[in-house]
C-alpha cells in the first residue's frame, strides 16, 4: 500500500491539474451555475436572479440594468450568427415597438467569434437600449444580453461584465 501512495499523489495532482476552475474576477460574484458550460461574472453589488430558465443578474431595484445569458440549439450544423440573428430578429415587431438599430460590430467573446448588435426599443412604457453579443458555439447560439433604459449609460459595467465572462 505505501508503494502505491506516491502513485496516487501524483494522480491526484494530475487530476486536479487538468480541472478547469476559473477565478472569480475581482468585485465580482459568480452568477452561472456550475453545470452552465460557461461562466458569467457580475459586480459584487448586482443581483442574482434565479427566478427564470436564464442566467441573469440586474444592478438594483431601482436601476433595472440587467445582464441575461441564455443558449439555444441551432436548427442546422453549419448555422452562423448571422442565420440566426434573421430569425430572431424577424419576430422583434410582435415583441417590441419602435426598434432602432444603433450598431452592430464583430467581436470576441473569450476567444469565440461573436456579433455585438445594439439597438433601441420600446417595451411597454419605457424606451431600452439593448446591447447583445451573440456567438455560435458547437452547436448552439448563445446570447448575453445587456438592457438598460435608454437614457442611461452602464456600457462601462456591461464591458467588465464581457470582458470577465468565460467559456468552460
Amino acid at each position: 500500500m505505501k508503494r502505491f501512495l506516491p502513485l496516487l499523489l501524483v494522480l491526484l495532482l494530475l487530476f486536479s491539474a487538468c480541472a478547469k476552475k476559473t477565478d472569480v474576477p475581482d468585485g465580482m460574484v459568480r452568477a452561472s451555475a456550475e453545470f452552465a458550460d460557461y461562466d458569467l461574472f457580475v459586480p459584487q453589488e448586482w443581483k442574482l436572479d434565479e427566478s427564470g430558465g436564464a442566467v441573469s443578474a440586474y444592478k438594483s431595484p431601482d436601476d433595472p440594468a440587467s445582464v441575461s445569458v441564455m443558449a439555444w440549439g441551432l436548427p442546422h450544423a453549419d448555422d452562423t450568427v448571422a442565420d440566426w440573428w434573421e430569425t430572431y430578429r424577424a419576430e422583434f415587431d410582435t415583441v417590441f415597438r419602435d426598434y432602432a438599430p444603433v450598431s452592430e460590430d464583430n467581436v470576441l467573446l473569450d476567444g469565440v467569434k461573436a456579433t455585438r448588435y445594439v439597438y433601441t426599443a420600446s417595451l411597454g412604457d419605457y424606451t431600452y437600449r439593448y446591447t447583445q453579443y451573440a456567438a455560435v458555439r458547437n452547436t448552439s447560439v448563445y446570447l448575453m444580453t445587456f438592457t438598460e433604459l435608454a437614457d442611461t449609460d452602464h456600457s462601462e459595467e456591461f464591458t467588465k461584465i464581457a470582458e470577465a465572462f468565460r467559456w468552460k
